[in-house]
C-alpha cells in the first residue's frame, strides 16, 4: 500500500508583526483625525459672547498691545484696531440680542453707555478695550441671556443674577487693586 505523502499547507495569514503594525498605523492616523475635529469643534465653541470675551480676546490677541473691538450693524459685524489699522474680526461673535453695556461711575451707581461712536457714519454699538498690560476693559454686559461682569484685571467673565452681585464685584476688584502693586 502506498502512502501518499502531503506536503504540509503554510497557513496564509497575517504575522503578528504585521498585526501591530497595522494597528499602530490605525491608531495614528485616527489620533490626528480626532485631534483635528476636536480643534475645530474648540474653534467654534470660542465664539466671543458675554461670557468668553476677556478670555478669548486676551489669548487672541496676546503680545499685540493695545487692541481694540468694536461692533456695528447690532453687534453682528466686529473690527479690531491694532496700532490704527482696522481689519475685520474672523471669529464668531454672539454677543446676545439687546445687548447693553453698564458702567459704574464715581458714585458707584450704574449708567448705561449709549453712545460708543461712530465709524464710517455706522453707530458703534459695543467696544471693549485689551490694553498692552493685559487688562481690559470693565464693564457689566447684560442681554437677553443673561447679566455679566467683566473685570479689568485678568479674571474671567462671571454671569451674575443682578446688577447688585455685578456691583458687588465691580467694588471688590477696585479695593483689591488699591491695595497691591501686583499687577504693574
Amino acid at each position: 500500500m502506498r502512502t501518499k505523502h502531503t506536503m504540509p499547507t503554510i497557513s496564509k495569514g497575517f504575522t503578528l508583526l504585521e498585526l501591530i503594525v497595522v494597528v499602530m498605523i490605525v491608531s495614528i492616523m485616527s489620533f490626528l483625525l480626532f485631534t483635528s475635529i476636536a480643534q475645530d469643534e474648540k474653534k467654534k465653541t470660542q465664539a466671543l459672547s458675554p461670557a468668553t470675551l476677556p478670555s478669548t480676546f486676551r489669548q487672541e490677541f496676546k503680545g499685540k498691545g493695545e487692541v481694540e473691538l468694536f461692533c456695528i450693524n447690532k453687534c453682528k459685524e466686529c473690527y479690531v484696531m491694532i496700532d490704527n489699522t482696522i481689519t475685520a474680526y474672523e471669529g464668531q461673535i454672539n454677543l446676545g440680542e439687546e445687548l447693553e453695556v453698564e458702567m459704574l461711575d464715581k458714585d458707584n451707581r450704574f449708567y448705561t453707555v449709549s453712545d460708543f461712536g461712530r465709524i464710517k457714519d455706522e453707530k458703534v454699538c459695543f467696544r471693549y478695550h485689551l490694553y498692552a498690560n493685559g487688562s481690559t476693559t470693565k464693564m457689566v454686559i447684560s442681554n437677553k441671556q443673561g447679566i455679566y461682569f467683566l473685570p479689568s484685571f485678568f479674571g474671567k467673565a462671571q454671569e451674575v443674577n443682578d446688577t447688585e452681585e455685578a456691583k458687588t464685584l465691580w467694588v471688590k476688584e477696585e479695593y483689591s487693586l488699591d491695595d497691591s502693586g501686583a499687577f504693574y
